[in-house]
């Protein structure tokens, strides 16, 4: 089949299925119109049930209900579904799961609302009729059309699986995970092993599958240090390169220098960290030129230090030759003591 025939394929399910959720909220609008209650669900009006679900609550979870259908009927339906959430766990009672889902399928987050609507017949459906639970399938499986089925596997078990940012579990996982229509993240991650992550867009029900290959995490690091030519580059006091160098260092602290005659050394510590890279670009000072002329520092080392000496010598000792000037105080000798 050809992209384009997909694409309109993969437009007409959604409409058929959107269709499909229309009809059956429209059931449950009706409904609703038929109470004072204007978010009340075929759920909360079934004859052959003790109570009304409103009637059933009190306290804290019918204070919360109660807010959660004014939310909903005034389109905050994120505000009513944590308000149904809220009266569902202070209650227990589980006919709260039918809200959760029609909110869900408002949200957009069929999934969601699918699964939340298979937790309501799990769980919520008993004593209600086989038109209720009827409703209720067809809900589901038709939430369940706009969404896709998700196959993660890895080389490595007993890795986290996470989709958008929400863990769905550890590898294998015990079923395919369902994932609404749209582009999503896919993480992959255990310790010692580098996280695996892939962006997977879902444009259909098709399944789609996600291979997570996990590497095992190497303590070590890359380093590059660029210099100028003929410029020694030493690591931990051990020479590796001239000029420039790119080489792989266990992670931790270091030590970098560079040095080259007539220059300035430079030196550092560096800190390696697992599978990242680090660059340096360093560029030597001129070291400050001797008023010593060139000869001196071309002669032998003993031939060197009688010369130090005799600069020094020459530098320090006043000139015996140079008569003094009275009243002059650069004239002024003075004893060593």
């Amino acid at each position: 089949m050809s992209p384009v025939a997909r694409r309109v394929t993969s437009r007409i399910v959604e409409l058929l299925a959107l269709l499909s959720l229309s009809a059956i909220t429209s059931v449950t609008r009706v409904s609703r119109a038929q109470a004072s209650d204007p978010l009340r669900t075929p759920v909360a009006q079934e004859p052959s049930h003790k109570s009304s679900l409103v009637d059933s609550l009190g306290g804290e979870a019918k204070r919360d209900y109660e807010l959660g259908r004014l939310l909903y009927d005034n389109g905050d339906f994120a505000g009513a579904l944590l308000r149904f959430e809220s009266a569902r766990k202070s209650s227990g009672d589980a006919r709260l799961l039918w809200n959760a889902a029609v909110c869900e399928k408002a949200l957009r987050r069929y999934t969601r609302a699918a699964a939340a609507m298979r937790a309501f017949l799990a769980h919520g459906s008993e004593g209600m009729s086989e038109a209720t639970r009827a409703s209720a399938r067809d809900f589901a499986e038709a939430a369940e059309s706009l969404t896709a089925v998700l196959v993660v596997t890895s080389n490595i078990a007993g890795a986290d699986v996470y989709l958008d940012s929400e863990r769905l579990g550890r590898l294998p996982l015990r079923e395919p995970a369902r994932v609404d229509w749209g582009t999503h993240e896919v993480v992959v991650k255990r310790t010692d092993y580098i996280s695996y992550t892939q962006t997977v867009t879902i444009a259909s029900s098709a399944v789609t599958r996600v291979v997570a290959v996990l590497r095992p995490v190497v303590h070590q690091g890359r380093v590059v240090v660029r210099t100028q030519q003929l410029q020694a580059i030493s690591i931990d006091d051990r020479t590796v390169g001239w000029g420039s160098w790119e080489g792989v260092l266990a992670s931790g602290r270091h030590s970098l220098r560079v040095s080259g005659e007539g220059f300035r050394p430079y030196a550092r510590h560096i800190v390696v960290t697992d599978d990242q890279t680090q660059g340096f670009d360093i560029v030597l000072g001129r070291a400050a030129r001797s008023s010593l002329p060139t000869w001196v520092w071309l002669v032998g080392g003993g031939v060197l230090a009688a010369g130090a000496v005799t600069a020094g010598y020459f530098v320090f000792k006043s000139d015996p030759a140079r008569p003094s000037t009275p009243g002059s105080i650069a004239t002024v000798q003075l004893e060593l003591h």
